[in-house]
Formats: structure tokens, C-alpha cells, sequence
């Protein structure tokens, strides 16, 4: 299996999500999270997802991991990653 570039597994995503029937206030909720992770990837040079790209893209933009990890994230933390409408 071939690695996907990270703005193909994006829109296979989207479009995967769209199927699924999620509503346009969530759909604009998630790209706007896509964008700052293309944002992100560009700026250091990386085309494919991975996993240290990810937790790197979650560590600077919501400060959710301690750099140590001496210390479980805060919950309410991940309501920066839930549309308006999850009641988070």
C-alpha cells in the first residue's frame, strides 16, 4: 500500500465524513483543523502524515501534552478538537 500525501488522506477523509452525513457547521470546524495541520506540515517540510507529525502539530497548537508527560492532559483540553455542537 502506497502512503497517501497528507492532503489526499485529507480529502479522502472529508469526503469519507461527508458520506457519513456530518453537518456543514462541523465540516467548517474540521477544515479549519485541516488547514493548520497542512499549515503546519508545510512549514517543516513534510508531505505524509505521521504520528510524530501529529502529536508535534497537538503539542504547539493546544498545548496538550506536557513535554515530559509527567502528567495526564486536561479533559476539557480535548474540546478544542470537538465542533460547537458535541456540547463539550
Amino acid at each position: 500500500m502506497r502512503k497517501k500525501l497528507l492532503v489526499e488522506l485529507i480529502h479522502d477523509l472529508e469526503q469519507e465524513m461527508l458520506k457519513l452525513g456530518y453537518t456543514n457547521n462541523s465540516m467548517r470546524f474540521y477544515r479549519g483543523r485541516w488547514r493548520m495541520l497542512l499549515e503546519f506540515a508545510q512549514k517543516r517540510g513534510e508531505k505524509y502524515f505521521s504520528e510524530k507529525l501529529g502529536i508535534d502539530f497537538i503539542e504547539q497548537h493546544f498545548h496538550i501534552f506536557d513535554k515530559n508527560f509527567k502528567k495526564a492532559p486536561n479533559p476539557s483540553s480535548f474540546c478544542k478538537f470537538a465542533p460547537a455542537s458535541s456540547n463539550c
